[in-house]
């Protein structure tokens, strides 16, 4: 073998043992609260050396199988239902997280064939029950059977954009008869939701199936080994938030309300002197609302002083900073951007005095350091209000041997710079950390830990955890 191809299949062998490893998909993608779960996880570079686990709540144990890629999972019975962020690693480096969520339901996974109803197994028709299943195939349809009660609702939620899977998930609800009483496609995010009343007992269906996502000019349905998703089929309605709605605002305010009815508009008045500096926040979307909130400020005269839609990218509800021009009597209008309404259309409006608040957003969410040198981090700070008294970023929770310094950030934010250091002799670590900036006299005191988003293709709409608090830190092994 001529030696420059054997270099460089040597260069090549070493970037590939070198490369953190990648994380596809996780099935089951959840189980019940007080179980142990067996999953089998999907990536590159997760069998040798065998990868490890990590997941971001003390509630759940994880410990590796005498089998590549599996992992049992014991969920205690004290955990709390949600989502959680799970990640694996190796001595070359760590995955992106993939979401893991915990439920209160019975669980099951879905058995193949089961496309169409006649594959459907009817025997394991059930009700309050969270179905696993995969879409793993092109053009693949999942049929799951339930058994259902007169003049009791269906509840179906499914999650499979919401853990992250690259998939543009429907649902449908067939009676026994193979005919279509319900369906739904997109929600608040692409996931579908399905509340139906059944005026009959009987044996009903529900259909899970997907379109591309990155949208595809095939319309055809689609599928792979990483179209994961849980449907969950209750009988108990959803949680609501009580409706409170004050017949006179004072402020300061927090409250519930509901834009009950399409082109309904709900009107606040309250009072102000001169100069009060207000916060206005909506919470919507970030509610699972399917309400899309814009909210206007006006004068007693119906003149418009300031109006509010989506903020930005990683927060869709809006929210308003103003300072009051005068004494007197205003208005706030709270509506949906389409002129929609329901029962489901809720938010949470809070109205208090302003306060100087700062966000900071890392640029990735893991990091590598090799004994003796150094790591960046980059930080985008974003102000709101002015601090006069120094801001102050450092990392923290680090490993022995690793130190942060610690740096000035601009009162206006901006781009920063965190560096990290280990020392030559600084043993090899696989573990997160946090970084977290802090404000002085004669500002408020506070402390703000900076944030990553979640790795996805593509958003358009949101993750059940769209940021987290802990990035990961890799000291690699010491070269010889």
């Amino acid at each position: 073998m001529p030696w420059r191809l054997s270099l460089f299949l040597l260069i090549l062998s070493s970037a590939l043992q070198a490369a953190p490893p990648g994380f596809e998909n996780i099935f089951p993608a959840g189980g019940q609260i007080g179980t142990q779960v067996d999953v089998q996880v999907a990536g590159a570079g997760l069998d040798k050396p065998a990868a490890k686990a990590w997941i971001s709540t003390p509630g759940i144990l994880t410990t590796a199988s005498d089998q590549p890629k599996k992992f049992a999972l014991a969920i205690s019975k004290d955990a709390v239902a949600g989502p959680y962020l799970m990640r694996l690693f190796t001595d070359a480096g760590v995955t992106a997280p993939r979401i893991f969520e915990v439920g209160n339901k019975a669980e099951r996974i879905e058995k193949e064939p089961n496309d169409s109803l006649s594959d459907a197994k009817i025997a394991e028709a059930g009700m309050d029950i969270t179905l696993n299943g995969v879409l793993g195939k092109s053009g693949d349809v999942d049929t799951h059977p339930i058994r259902v009660r007169k003049d009791k609702p269906i509840h179906a939620t499914l999650h499979g954009y919401a853990l992250g899977s690259p998939m543009d998930p429907a649902l449908r609800l067939l009676n026994e008869n193979g005919l279509e009483v319900a369906a739904s496609h997109d929600t608040q995010n692409l996931d579908p939701i399905i509340h139906y009343n059944s005026k009959v007992d009987g044996l009903f269906f529900l259909q899970v199936f997907a379109f591309a996502h990155p949208p595809a000019a095939d319309v055809a349905f689609q599928g792979s080994a990483n179209h994961v998703y849980r449907l969950t089929v209750t009988e108990e309605p959803p949680k609501k938030l009580a409706v409170s709605e004050p017949k006179e605002l004072i402020i300061p305010a927090l409250f519930n309300g509901c834009i009950a009815k399409p082109r309904e508009e709900d009107v606040f008045h309250f009072i102000t002197k001169k100069d009060d500096d207000l916060q206005i926040t909506i919470r919507a979307q970030a509610i699972d609302s399917p309400l899309d909130v814009t909210m206007r400020l006006e004068d007693a005269d119906g003149k418009i002083l300031k109006q509010a839609d989506d903020t930005e990218k990683e927060k869709q509800d809006p929210d308003m900073h103003w300072k009051s021009p005068k004494d007197g009597t205003y208005k706030l209008v709270i509506a949906d951007r389409f002129r929609h309404g329901s029962s489901d259309h809720l938010y949470e409006l809070s109205i208090k005095a302003f306060t100087p608040s700062l966000t900071a957003t890392l640029d990735t969410h893991a990091y590598q350091l090799e004994p003796g040198k150094t790591a960046d981090l980059k930080i985008n700070v974003k102000t709101s209000g002015s601090f006069t008294g120094k801001i102050q970023a450092r990392a923290v929770k680090l490993p022995a041997g690793v130190t942060s310094a610690v740096i000035d950030v601009p009162a206006k934010g901006g781009e920063v710079k965190l560096t990290l250091s280990a020392t030559p002799d600084a043993a090899p670590s696989q573990a997160p950390f946090a970084v977290e900036l802090t404000t002085s006299l004669p500002d408020a005191a506070q402390t703000t830990l900076a944030i990553y988003s979640i790795p996805f293709t593509e958003p358009r709409g949101d993750l059940l955890i769209m940021t987290d608090t802990q990035p990961w830190l890799t000291v690699m092994a010491k070269k010889k």
